[in-house]
Order: C-alpha cells, then sequence, then structure tokens
C-alpha cells in the first residue's frame, strides 16, 4: 500500500466514524467520553490526519456496539460518491 492508498483509507475511515457518530447523535465530545479518548484526538481522527492504532479503532468500535472490522464497511460513503 503506498501513501495515497493510506491517506485515501485514513480519510474513509475518518469519514465512517463521523458518519457514525453524527448517526447516533453525538457531538464529538459526548462521543469521545463514550470511547475514552481525547476528543482534540477524535476531531483529528473524523478529519483523516492521524495514523490510528488498533487499540483506538477497537474503542471507537466498541463505542458503537460493533467489532473492529465494522468500521471499515465503506458502502455508505462509496454509495455518496
Amino acid at each position: 500500500m503506498n501513501t495515497s492508498d493510506l491517506e485515501l483509507l485514513k480519510g474513509k475511515l475518518g469519514e465512517r466514524i463521523k458518519g457514525l457518530r453524527e448517526k447516533s447523535e453525538l457531538s464529538i465530545r459526548q462521543f469521545a467520553l463514550l470511547a475514552d479518548i481525547e476528543h482534540p484526538q477524535l476531531i483529528n481522527i473524523e478529519k483523516g490526519r492521524v495514523d490510528l492504532k488498533l487499540s483506538t479503532l477497537n474503542k471507537i468500535a466498541k463505542a458503537f456496539g460493533m467489532d473492529l472490522m465494522g468500521l471499515f464497511d465503506f458502502s455508505e460513503i462509496n454509495a455518496k460518491k
């Protein structure tokens, strides 16, 4: 996977997380507390600015009540484009 592919993946993952959060009607601060991560970190995650650890992704997935692989379901994002 080259650098541009990784950047694309980070962007899609951030968009997916933001979409799930908004669908859950949670603010950034509310979801950050629920997922046990700092809210500035969540902002950067949603903007695709950070390389994520699996442990952080797992916290986010659990906060949404899904398994880790559920975060990588980009079908809704792909359908928008």
